[in-house]
């Protein structure tokens, strides 16, 4: 089954991690570039209640990472994160809330993994509803604009609900994909005004 939506997730946040996660490294490596190397579990570097947030040229927030830690692992280049919770605004746009229970991204970031009760949620607006999409499992591919999940997902909006068992979302195209076992309700937000 394939639904067009408005703005699903904020794919870009994943890059501002990713970038987050570079420089942070960099930081902590000494004054010749070389990092000391440390056993595979543990972290070269930890950072508690992060609050990070990246503002564009007008001085206005465009996207912001929470977390209670975020914890750099050298031998893997990777980077988890307990509780992430990201949000993204975009113009005129409601905002874009994502939040899970723990994170993971690749040392390149060219992968980010959300693990736990996965929520995302556009705020409502003037013009459109919330919009609410909940799983397990949310892997996100920011250099394809592709998020994916091989796991349930409930999507809801003003009393409509829509769930199946696998997702893809390709940000560029806009297409929502769901996999298998689909069904849903559609409840006409227009006969409520």
């Amino acid at each position: 089954m394939r639904a067009r939506t408005s703005t699903l997730f904020p794919v870009v946040l994943v890059a501002v991690l990713a970038a987050l996660t570079f420089w942070l490294e960099r930081l902590v490596q000494g004054p010749d570039g070389l990092a000391q190397r440390r056993a595979p579990d543990v972290p070269d570097f930890v950072i508690e209640n992060l609050k990070a947030t990246t503002m564009n040229a007008a001085g206005e927030a465009e996207y912001s990472l929470a977390a209670t830690r975020m914890a750099h692992f050298q031998a893997s280049d990777t980077t988890e994160i307990d509780a992430p919770r990201l949000v993204q605004w975009s113009g005129d746009a409601p905002p874009v809330r994502v939040a899970a229970e723990r994170g993971t991204v690749t040392g390149d970031g060219k992968e980010f993994n959300l693990r736990g009760h996965v929520v995302i949620t556009r705020d409502a607006a003037a013009k459109h509803p919330e919009l609410r999409v909940e799983t397990s499992y949310l892997q996100v591919i920011p250099d394809a604009e592709i998020a994916r999940t091989p796991e349930h997902v409930v999507i809801t909006s003003d009393g409509s609900r829509l769930e199946g068992v696998g997702m893809e979302f390709n940000q560029a195209s806009r297409v929502l994909v769901l996999r298998s076992q689909v069904s849903g309700t559609y409840a006409d937000g227009r006969a409520r005004q």
